[in-house]
């Protein structure tokens, strides 16, 4: 009765890459939607609204992100993970992150005049209660909706994602258009909760019902979650808290706009391939099987999408902040370039996560994180004393590149996988992408638009030339090197089958 009750019904097991493609290709569109809207919404807000506007949301999002980490246990990960849960697995993970909802609500209720004190933005008193009652609406969301993830059944997150980035859009442009304040997007992320929640129970029947009886139980595994976004929080967030002490809000909306678009292949592909790599990790473990060809096959696709995209963010940055924040926001454009680097680096160790996450060992990705901010936080201090806030940037940039190494040499101890096997599939991509940066900065770095219509002219040629140089160096490569098996087989296999698909339908 159970099963028949919860579950959605389940994909056979397949090859790895074809699994989680088909799932992760419904949450990058998902993604893009997101993207997409999330462009026009920034062009749109940029030029209503003023840098100190975001930058005051950007203050808040670091309090409520600091608050929201003590009920950061991940027990929707922890269900994904678990072989069989139960009804009672289901309703004490609700409950749980409703009571922490509430709790977050309180909290930042009365932590509103210290922060507006600290911060010195008396706004921050009101804006902190608003975002803990979006914290607490977000805790409702029906937990059935993990099961979209365990049976991979990803074109109904796809339509909650862009149901609710399209309701936050809607209400954000509203408001921003009678008052002119930040309130539009503090209204915007209330409409993008909301617009979940409802969408989560309209999508799958399970009623969650209040219970704590395995709440016991979900803390074995989400208590090393815990741990780990503690301490990716203190390390991520560190360079926030600096600038809006240091540098003001204005300068912090500066950080958040670029850091918005410099974690492009991150947040639109990266992590939604990893979401379904997740998945399939956690079948591969429950079907006893090694974790190695799944890792490599899947990190290969995601480095070969996404650090282009990541060094092309960073060799066009001038005609993309001129495009779509205007003249406002030229002080974005080196802290737009210098974030993409450190996501291009962040980037390679993506994936890597969702494997110690499988393997149940928790506590590796902050003891990661731990590292990175060993060298983070003295390295934003220093970086920002000669180079001011493009500083703390570079700062990032420098982070991520040293751990990748040292993520590398884990993962080898704990999973068995080297980074030489891996390292076998990429070094074509790698090779393309540095030609392919090269390229873009030696043709446009002379050019300058300053109209909305010459940067998006020279947007256009850029993305043009950097796409054909990127594709036309990798494809030749692979031919040279006798077509080896590598993540251009399956992008190759994909282009013929929807060519094949076309040309059927075309012929009937």
């Amino acid at each position: 009765m159970l099963r028949g009750s919860i579950h959605e019904t389940r994909l056979t097991s397949g090859h790895a890459p074809k699994q989680v493609l088909v799932g992760g290709s419904w949450l990058i569109a998902a993604r893009v939607i997101d993207r997409l809207v999330g462009v026009v919404s920034i062009s749109v807000l940029a030029r209503l609204l003023k840098p100190v506007d975001f930058g005051v949301v950007a203050v808040a999002g670091t309090v409520v992100g600091a608050v929201e980490l003590f009920s950061a246990f991940g027990f929707d990960w922890a269900l994904v993970r678990h072989r069989d849960p139960s009804a009672d697995d289901l309703n004490s993970a609700w409950t749980l992150r409703v009571l922490f909802g509430l709790a977050t609500f309180v909290a930042l209720a009365l932590l509103g005049p210290a922060g507006a004190a600290f911060y010195h933005q008396p706004a921050l008193k009101a804006v902190l209660v608003a975002m803990g009652a979006i914290s607490f609406t977000g805790s409702l969301e029906n937990i059935g909706t993990v099961y979209f993830r365990r049976d991979f059944v990803f074109h109904k997150e796809f339509l909650i994602r862009a149901a609710s980035k399209l309701g936050g859009f809607c209400v954000s442009l509203a408001v921003a258009l009678q008052y002119r304040s930040y309130w539009a997007l503090v209204a915007g992320l209330f409409a993008v909760r909301a617009v979940t929640v409802g969408a989560s129970y309209l999508l799958h029947p399970y009623r969650p019902r209040p219970s704590l009886k395995n709440a016991r139980d979900l803390f074995g595994f989400s208590a090393g979650l815990l741990f780990a976004n503690v301490i990716d929080y203190c390390r991520a967030r560190f360079g926030d808290l600096y600038i809006g002490r240091v540098y003001g809000a204005a300068t912090n909306g500066l950080f958040a706009v670029a850091g918005e678009i410099s974690v492009t292949p991150l947040t639109e592909v990266s992590q939604p391939i990893g979401r379904a790599a997740y998945s399939r990790y956690t079948e591969d473990i429950r079907a006893n099987r090694g974790l190695e060809a799944s890792y490599l096959s899947i990190t290969s696709l995601i480095w070969m999408i996404t650090l282009p995209m990541a060094a092309g963010i960073a060799a066009v940055a001038p005609a993309i902040i001129r495009l779509l924040l205007g003249p406002r926001w030229e002080g974005a454009i080196a802290v737009l370039r210098w974030m993409a680097v450190g996501t291009g680096f962040w980037l390679m160790n993506a994936n890597t996560h969702y494997v110690y996450w499988a393997l149940g060992r928790t506590r590796i990705p902050a003891a990661t994180s731990a590292a990175g901010a060993v060298v983070l936080i003295p390295a934003t201090i220093a970086c920002s004393h000669f180079g001011g806030y493009v500083g703390v940037a570079f700062a990032f940039a420098l982070t991520s590149a040293f751990l990748v190494p040292i993520n590398f040499a884990i993962l080898r101890r704990v999973a068995g996988i080297r980074f030489a096997d891996l390292w076998r599939h990429v070094w074509r991509i790698v090779l393309a992408t540095l030609v392919m940066g090269v390229t873009l900065w030696y043709l446009f770095q002379d050019s300058a638009s300053t109209s909305p219509v010459a940067a998006m002219r020279l947007l256009v040629e850029q993305v043009a030339v950097g796409a054909l140089t990127y594709v036309a160096i990798v494809y030749a490569i692979w031919v040279a090197c006798g077509r080896p098996p590598g993540p251009e087989h399956l992008a190759e296999q994909l282009i013929l089958r929807a060519l094949g698909r076309w040309k059927r339908r075309y012929a009937s």
